[in-house]
C-alpha cells in the first residue's frame, strides 16, 4: 500500500511540475512570450527584458500596423547575395581567334594602295582580306608588318595601323570591323536546355541574353539559381532576382562561366498541423495562408489557432525600420548581421486570415503551430490516469 501511495505522489508531482514535463513537438507559447528579448506590435511599445537570455530574438505580433511594413519587404535580402554591380557596356576588344577585317582609305589615287589610272576600280580604298588573330595576338598588315591587336578596341587598332602607314600612303584612314568573334567566349551549363560555349556577339550580351541563347532554364525561373564565375570569383543569385531587378542583369564578359541549378524554395511545418515536414513553394510568391493550406491546415483536435509562429532571419536594418515606422523605441543590434525574428499570428481574431494572406513567406522559414491548452490538460489527465492505474495494480499485488 505504501509503495502504491508513493507512485501516486510521484505522478502528481510530475504532472504538477509544469507543462515542460509533457511531450510536445515544439516550444510552449508562454515561453516564447516570456523569453523574447524584444516585443513589437502596433498597439504597444517595445519591451526589453532585464534578465539574460540564451538567444536574443524579436517577437512581432502580426496586426494591421505591422503587416503593412512586413508586406513591403523585398523578397530577397540584399545582404544575403553578393553579385557584381552593373557597369556601363565595355568597349569590344579584339581577342585571340577573333577574325577582323581592315579597310584602308587614301586621300587621292596614286598612293600606296589606290592606282593612278582612273576607272580601274571605284573608290579610293582597299579592303584587306579577313585575318584571324593568332595565338600571340598579332595580324599582318601590308607594308606595316605585324601589328599586335589582341586586347585593343577597333579605334585603337585603327590609330595604330594609320600611324604605321602614315609615311607610306596618302593621308591614310583605317576602318576596322569584326567578321567573327572566335575568342570572346562564354560558357553556359547546368540546368539549361542546351549547355554550350559560344562566342559573344557585337552587342555585348547580358546574363539573361546568354541564358536565352542556351535555350533557357529547364526548371521554372522561381526555382532556378545562377552562379557566375569571373576572374577567379564566384557569385550566386536567384534567377528571379535578375527578373525583378533589371540592374542585376549585368553584361557578360569574355571567359565568363554561367552555371544554372535548381533549388526550390520551401518552408518547414511543425506542431499541430495536418502535415509536419518540409514543403516546397511550387510558385514564385507564397503567402502564409497558402503555406498553412499546403501543410493540410491546422489539426482541429490539437491546434491553437491563436498561437501560430513563423521563424525568420531578418536584417537589423529591417527591424529598426519596423520600430521607426511604428514609433517605437529603437533596439540595440550593433555588431549583428542578422536578427532572429518570430512572428505571431492569431487566427482567432477576425482579421487573422486577412493578415495571413498578406504575410510573404521566405525560403527556409519555419512555421510552428502550438497545441491548445485543452490538449495539454488532456495530457495531464492521461498521465494522472496512468499513475492511478499503476497504484491500483500495485495495491492489488500486495493484498
Amino acid at each position: 500500500m505504501r509503495l502504491g501511495n508513493n507512485i501516486l505522489r510521484f505522478g502528481m508531482v510530475l504532472t504538477l511540475a509544469g507543462c515542460g514535463t509533457m511531450p510536445v513537438s515544439g516550444p510552449y507559447s508562454q515561453d516564447l512570450q516570456q523569453n523574447a528579448s524584444t516585443k513589437i506590435s502596433g498597439a504597444q511599445a517595445t519591451v526589453e527584458l532585464d534578465k539574460p537570455v540564451d538567444i536574443e530574438y524579436v517577437l512581432v505580433e502580426l496586426d494591421n500596423a505591422t503587416i503593412d511594413v512586413i508586406a513591403d519587404r523585398e523578397k530577397y535580402s540584399t545582404e544575403r547575395y553578393v553579385w557584381p554591380k552593373k557597369e556601363k557596356r565595355a568597349p569590344i576588344k579584339v581577342g585571340v581567334n577573333d577574325t577582323i577585317q581592315l579597310t584602308i582609305y587614301e586621300q587621292n589615287s596614286g598612293g600606296l594602295f589606290v592606282p593612278k589610272e582612273a576607272g580601274v576600280r571605284p573608290g579610293n580604298f582597299v579592303t584587306i582580306p579577313p585575318q584571324t588573330v593568332d595565338e600571340t595576338g598579332y595580324i599582318t598588315v601590308p607594308y606595316a608588318g605585324e601589328i599586335k591587336v589582341a586586347g585593343k578596341t577597333a579605334a585603337e587598332i585603327s590609330a595604330q595601323v594609320t600611324s604605321a602607314l602614315s609615311s607610306l600612303a596618302l593621308a591614310p584612314q583605317v576602318v576596322v570591323s569584326f567578321t567573327e568573334r572566335g575568342g570572346s567566349e562564354v560558357s553556359v551549363f547546368g540546368d539549361v536546355q542546351n549547355a554550350r560555349r559560344f562566342s559573344l556577339g557585337f552587342n555585348e550580351e547580358k546574363v539573361l541574353d546568354v541564358i536565352a541563347s542556351a535555350g533557357g532554364p529547364r526548371s521554372p525561373g522561381y526555382e532556378t539559381w545562377v552562379t557566375l564565375q569571373r576572374d577567379g570569383g564566384e557569385y550566386t543569385i536567384p534567377m528571379d532576382e535578375m527578373i525583378l531587378k533589371p540592374q542585376k542583369n549585368i553584361f557578360v564578359q569574355p571567359n565568363d562561366s554561367l552555371y544554372l541549378f535548381r533549388q526550390p524554395e520551401g518552408f518547414s511545418m511543425y506542431g499541430a498541423a495536418g502535415f509536419q515536414g518540409y514543403v516546397t513553394f511550387e510558385k514564385r510568391d507564397l503567402f502564409l495562408s497558402e503555406a498553412i493550406g499546403r501543410a493540410q491546415g491546422l489539426a482541429d483536435e490539437r491546434a491553437d489557432p491563436a498561437e501560430i509562429y513563423i521563424y525568420q532571419e531578418e536584417s537589423p536594418k529591417y527591424v529598426k525600420a519596423l520600430e521607426e515606422k511604428l514609433a517605437l523605441a529603437p533596439s540595440d543590434f550593433s555588431g549583428k548581421d542578422s536578427i532572429p525574428v518570430i512572428y505571431r499570428l492569431n487566427l482567432r481574431e477576425h482579421q487573422g486570415f486577412f493578415l495571413a494572406n498578406k504575410f510573404p513567406m521566405r525560403d527556409n522559414d519555419i512555421v510552428y503551430v502550438s497545441n491548445a491548452e485543452s490538449v495539454e490538460f488532456l495530457k495531464f489527465l492521461n498521465i494522472l490516469n496512468t499513475t492511478v492505474v499503476a497504484k491500483n495494480n500495485t495495491d492489488r499485488a500486495f493484498e
